[in-house]
């Protein structure tokens, strides 16, 4: 098994352990400010994750996650249903989208084409094992820009390669080149990472 399934990745990295009741989800579309509260407290944690992986790392995400929230509260009539997954997902779409629209430029100049001589890497599944998630979501926001956000998109979002260049303005070929280096440097950072505990 490939470490870097979307399957895998999105379980073990970004779970969601809290719980958004549909319950809630009805009373926000009531328009009540205390049901607001309630998803705030149970959802800033995650989502100040997920913005932290697509902004640049000097950016404060607390700005974008207020901005998210504004959005989520003024267009919740807009979300159909109230599943809660669904209704998760929905949100980090959005705070996903405002991250990356903010510096896409930015992002875009950052990332280098692609090489011919890169070849892909694949890492035993048993790492995840030796791995605390903690240490692993570290060794993740220490990726350099643009090597995160496509790994994001890629590896823990389950996007594709013309997903992901559509999300970044980038071509296909600049994804798959920084996906392969991304690897490659989680790879050396992991590596790392298990000779220092093994001492």
């Amino acid at each position: 098994m490939n470490l870097y399934t979307q399957a895998t990745l999105s379980m073990y990295i970004l779970t969601s352990t809290f719980m958004i009741e549909s319950q809630l989800i009805l009373k926000l579309k009531e328009k009540q400010e205390s049901a607001f509260t309630k998803l705030v407290l149970a959802t800033s944690n995650h989502l100040n994750a997920v913005a932290k992986l697509y902004l640049p790392a000097t950016e404060d995400a607390e700005d974008i996650l207020q901005d998210a929230y504004i959005i989520c509260f003024e267009k919740i009539h807009s979300f159909k249903g109230n599943e809660p997954k669904a209704f998760y997902a929905w949100m980090k779409k959005i705070t996903i989208n405002l991250a990356l629209s903010k510096h896409r430029n930015k992002l875009r100049k950052s990332m280098s084409p692609w090489d011919e001589s890169l070849e892909d890497i694949a890492f035993d599944s048993r790492i995840l094992s030796d791995l605390q998630r903690d240490d692993l979501m570290k060794l993740v926001f220490e990726l350099p820009e643009g090597y995160r956000q496509v790994f994001g998109l890629f590896a823990i979002e389950g996007f594709n390669h013309r997903e992901v260049a559509n999300q970044l303005g980038i071509k296909e070929s600049t994804s798959r080149s920084q996906l392969i280096r991304a690897k490659r440097t989680l790879q050396k950072k992991i590596n790392h990472l298990q000779k220092l505990h093994v001492k």
